[in-house]
C-alpha cells in the first residue's frame, strides 16, 4: 500500500506542483486548498505525513499543527515557509514539526526531506506497536541483521551449527559474537547441553588452566581440594573460548591437545580424562597476523578454525541499525518499565550516521541511557548525548568520511536488500520475507513505498 501524503497550500499552483512529483514518486497524494479542508481531511484519513504552508488564510500552517498534535504525536509535518517567517517556523519544530523548508526549494531539496520525514514516521509507528513476545523465548537474545552480510552469516550458521566442527568467529569488540556462539549451540543437536563461556583474557595462566582442565588438590597455591575443568563439566555440550588469542603458549599446547586427542589431563594430574565437546572460539583481533608474528601457534589456529565465521563491524551493516533500535527500545523499556513513543529526527539521524566504533554495545549503550533519562515519551538529544558525543558530531564530516542521508542509509539499502532477497528467492514473496526477517505485509508494504518494480 502507497504512503499517504496530504498537501496543504492556499495557492493552487504550489499545490499541483507538489502534487504531481510526490504522485509520480508513487505516493498516494491528497491535497487540500485551505487549513480547514486539510483538518477535514485529517479527521477522515489517515496520513504518513503531512506538508502544509505556513502562511493560510482561515487556519495557519502553525494552527493546522498544534491541533494535530493535540491528537496525534507521531505523523511527521513539514511546514513550508517564506524567509520572513523563519522565527515562526522554529517555533513549529518547537510545537513537533519534523523540519521545515523554506521558498524556493529545489524538487530534489523536499522530495528527500519527506523521505527523512516517512521514515521517522514508520520508525516510530513500529515502536508504538511493539509488544513484549509471548511465549517462549528470550527477545533480548536475538540475532538481529536484515542486511545482505548478516544474512549470509546467519545462512552459513543453519549449515553448520549441527556438526562438531570446531568454529573460530572473528569481529571487533561489541559485534555479538559472543551471541553468535550461543545461538550456533542453540540450533544444534547439542542444545539441551551446557554452554559454558570462558574469557581467556580475564584469568591469569595458572587460573585459565584450572578453568578449562581442572586441578588436583595441591596443584598450586589455594588448590585445597580437586576440581573439574570446564571442558569436563560440558560433557555432551558447547565450549565458548572468548578473546582465544589472549592464551599463553604453553596453554595453547595443551588446548590443541585436547582438540586432537578429545581428552584432557587435571593441573598437577596424572590420569586422562575424555571429554566430549564442541569448542566455538572467539577474539577481536587479527588472529592470522598473530600467527604470523608467533603469538599464536598455527596448528592450533586450523584446529580451531574449521569453520571461520567473521562478524561485520555496525559501520558495515547500517540498514540494520533501525531494526537494532526497535530491538533495544523495547529490552530497556521493558526493564525499566517505561513507555517510548517516538525519537527525535536529529536524534534519529544521528544514531544512522555514527561511525559505532564500539558497535552494538555501544549502540545498546545509548538507547538504554536514552531511556532512562527521557522524561516523556520522546527520546531527545539531550537523553542520550554527552559531551564526547556531541564532539564526535561536530567532527562526523571529517572522521567518518561522506555523510549519508537517511535516504541512503535506510531506504536505498532496504531496497537493495529487498532486490537481492527476492532474486535468491525466484520472486517468492513468502520465502523472501523469511530471508530479511519480516512479515509478508512488511515487505508488500515495503516493495509499494519504494515503487519497487519486481
Amino acid at each position: 500500500m502507497s504512503e499517504r501524503i496530504l498537501i496543504a497550500d492556499d495557492e493552487r499552483e504550489m499545490l499541483q506542483v507538489l502534487s504531481r512529483l510526490f504522485s509520480k514518486k508513487g505516493y498516494e497524494v491528497h491535497s487540500a486548498h485551505s487549513g480547514e479542508e486539510a483538518w477535514k481531511a485529517i479527521e477522515e484519513t489517515m496520513f504518513d505525513l503531512i506538508i502544509s504552508d505556513m502562511a493560510m488564510e482561515d487556519l495557519s500552517g502553525l494552527e493546522l499543527l498544534e491541533r494535530v498534535r493535540s491528537v496525534d504525536s507521531t505523523t511527521p509535518f513539514i511546514i513550508i515557509t517564506g524567509v520572513g517567517t523563519i522565527e515562526t517556523a522554529v517555533q513549529a519544530i518547537k510545537m513537533g514539526a519534523f523540519h521545515y523548508i523554506t521558498k524556493p526549494f529545489k524538487n530534489r531539496d523536499i522530495e528527500i526531506l519527506a523521505q527523512r520525514a516517512l521514515e521517522y514516521g514508520r520508525l516510530n509507528r513500529t515502536l508504538q506497536n511493539i509488544r513484549p513476545q509471548e511465549g517462549g523465548g528470550d527477545y533480548t537474545k536475538t540475532i538481529i541483521g536484515a542486511s545482505k552480510c548478516m544474512q549470509d552469516l546467519l545462512r552459513k550458521v543453519e549449515k553448520i551449527s549441527d556438526s562438531l566442527a570446531p568454529v573460530l568467529i572473528e569481529g571487533e569488540t561489541g559485534t555479538g559474537k559472543s551471541l553468535l556462539a550461543e545461538k550456533i549451540h542453540q540450533s544444534s543437536s547439542r542444545k539441551d547441553g551446557l554452554f559454558l563461556t570462558i574469557d581467556c583474557g580475564a584469568l591469569t595462566e595458572t587460573l585459565l588452566e584450572s578453568e578449562l582442565f581442572g586441578h588436583v588438590k595441591g596443584a598450586f597455591t589455594g588448590a585445597l581440594r580437586a576440581r573439574r575443568g570446564l571442558l569436563e563439566e560440558a560433557q555432551g555440550g558447547t565450549v565458548f573460548l572468548d578473546e582465544i588469542c589472549e592464551i599463553k603458549p604453553s596453554t595453547q599446547v595443551k588446548l590443541l591437545r585436547a582438540i586432537q586427542e578429545g581428552e584432557i589431563k587435571p593441573v598437577g594430574g596424572n590420569r586422562n580424562t575424555k571429554i566430549d565437546v564442541r569448542f566455538i572460539s572467539a577474539t577481536s583481533r587479527d588472529i592470522i597476523a598473530e600467527v604470523g608474528r608467533g603469538g599464536f601457534r598455527e596448528e592450533l589456529y586450523y584446529r580451531l578454525a574449521v569453520i571461520p565465521l567473521c562478524l561485520p563491524p555496525l559501520r558495515d551493516r547500517r540498514e540494520d541499525i533501525p531494526l537494532l533500535l526497535d530491538h533495544f527500545l523495547h529490552k530497556f523499556c521493558k526493564i525499566y518499565k517505561k513507555k517510548i513513543s517516538s525519537i527525535k529526527p536529529d536524534v534519529l539521524d544521528m544514531l544512522l550516521n555514527s561511525s559505532w566504533k564500539g558497535n552494538i554495545r555501544e549502540l545498546a549503550n545509548i538507547l538504554e541511557r536514552g531511556v532512562l533519562l527521557a522524561e516523556n515519551e520522546t527520546i531527545s538529544m539531550d537523553c542520550i548525548v554527552s559531551s564526547d558525543m556531541r564532539q564526535r558530531k561536530a567532527a562526523k564530516g571529517s572522521d567518518d568520511g561522506p555523510v549519508l542521508s537517511l535516504k541512503e542509509v535506510v531506504e536505498e539499502a532496504e531496497k537493495r536488500a529487498i532486490a537481492r532477497a527476492l532474486k535468491s528467492a525466484n520472486n517468492n514473496r513468502s520465502e523472501t520475507a523469511r530471508m530479511l526477517g519480516i512479515s509478508r505485509r512488511a515487505l508488500y508494504d515495503k516493495i509499494a513505498a519504494y515503487g519497487m518494480n519486481v
